[in-house]
């Protein structure tokens, strides 16, 4: 049986990237993660085998997934001031959120779409990853942006610095303010770029509230 994205997602070990996993209590953080800040169109939050709409307001708890419909967007601010923005016709898996000292972990699974995140810089992160089926993006303070693409990912930097890695074992590229990568399924050379005005207003529009 062929498995999902959001499978295949949790499949792959981080090792294959040169990222030591989390231990195996990764899903030990529970509780409230965040809470939705803004809303546009329609969103749904699944959780626990239900789907139910999102309203602002509305907790988001760890192992929740977010998807959007198109033309809408949701913006997630977590409990440590982080912000997520989901971008139209996007999953988002909040795999695991941990901003305490003693955890200083968090991993979000991007199984389609495209979101934004501005990490707080105030949070002590460890570790805050995003994971796509072919790319790891991971930062500790900065602004960015992961979109799926069919047989890719694509990852832009607006503030910061992050380190994105290859889940098919092409190693890793540091990327600064306004440059991105393209991260192939397959073997490749990661090669950091400063993105044209057209492909970076695009994107940034899409996970950017009015």
């Amino acid at each position: 049986m062929a498995l999902s994205k959001r499978d295949f997602l949790r499949a792959i070990p981080l090792a294959a990237a040169g990222f030591a996993f989390f231990p195996t209590r990764v899903r030990a953080a529970e509780g409230v993660a965040g809470r939705i800040s803004r809303l546009a169109g329609t969103v749904a939050i699944l959780r626990d085998g239900t789907e139910v709409v999102a309203s602002v307001g509305a907790e988001i708890l760890v192992e929740d997934t977010l998807r959007s419909a198109a033309e809408s967007r949701a913006e997630v601010t977590f409990s440590d001031g982080s912000v997520l923005t989901i971008g139209p016709a996007s999953e988002v898996a909040i795999a695991f959120f941990a901003p305490e000292p003693s955890e200083s972990h968090a991993l979000l699974d991007l199984v389609s779409g495209i979101a934004r995140l501005t990490v707080n810089k105030a949070t002590s992160w460890g570790r805050f990853e995003v994971r796509t089926t072919t790319a790891v993006a991971s930062v500790r303070g900065t602004d960015y942006l992961v979109e799926a693409l069919p047989g890719k990912s694509a990852v832009f930097v607006a503030e910061g610095r992050v380190a994105v890695s290859s889940r098919a074992g092409s190693g890793t590229v540091v990327l600064r303010e306004g440059q991105g990568v393209d991260v192939p399924a397959e073997r490749g050379p990661l090669v950091a770029k400063n993105w044209g005005a057209k492909r970076r207003d695009e994107a940034l529009a899409r996970v950017t509230f009015p």
